[in-house]
């Protein structure tokens, strides 16, 4: 009961800050006018410390609440979020978070993934359009004979593939240098992203 407990006073402090970590990344990026988004990295770290299904939630939290304070365009995108918080929790449990190189490919194809689908949203219910940076270069790509969907596609894949290989690239960080100790699933975050225990020596043992 003690550990039920806990485990839900963990989930019930993680939510919120994963969406604050989503909101002040994208707050920064939305600042800079970058061509990024970095509205998923609590998304990404809740994933994998808490679930899929927790990850997932808290992109959807995360979208409703931009949509409200910055542009209601965001409450379609959460089901990118949603995608996102699935695969990197796919790939975390198949061992892709252990080596750096893991982390580039596996964040790659998330991009290309979540890229098709925020294509699909952006052409079908914004007409291509959503109000991100990203927008002028769909609009060149159109005026230089580009069908709609593929202009959509091909400005949106550099940024998106960018954006989630440094997104996981963060969060595998934040897992490293974070004392894992302290959370419920401590030995297998331990396992699957390559941290062994230390001995009395400073020699890592294993998990």
């Amino acid at each position: 009961m003690n550990m039920m407990k806990k485990n839900s006073s963990f989930v019930v402090a993680m939510i919120p800050a994963g969406i604050a970590l989503n909101w002040v990344a994208n707050s920064i990026v939305e600042m800079l006018k970058l061509p990024l988004f970095l509205n998923n990295i609590g998304t990404v770290l809740n994933a994998i410390v808490l679930g899929p299904l927790w990850g997932g939630a808290t992109a959807l939290m995360t979208n409703v609440i931009l949509a409200l304070i910055v542009r209601w365009t965001y409450i379609p995108f959460a089901l990118v979020g949603i995608l996102v918080a699935f695969l990197s929790y796919f790939f975390y449990k198949k061992g892709w978070f252990k080596k750096s190189w893991k982390v580039v490919v596996s964040g790659a194809f998330t991009g290309i993934v979540a890229s098709a689908l925020a294509t699909v949203i952006s052409v079908y219910v914004f007409g291509g359009f959503s109000g991100h940076t990203v927008d002028v270069l769909t609009a060149g790509l159109i005026a230089s004979g580009q069908q709609i969907f593929n202009a959509a596609f091909i400005a949106n894949i550099p940024g998106t593939v960018a954006d989630k290989v440094l997104t996981f690239w963060i969060v595998w960080m934040i897992l490293k240098i974070f004392p894992v100790r302290f959370l419920p699933n401590a030995k297998e975050i331990r396992e699957k992203i390559g941290i062994g225990k230390k001995n009395n020596t400073g020699k890592k043992i294993s998990a």
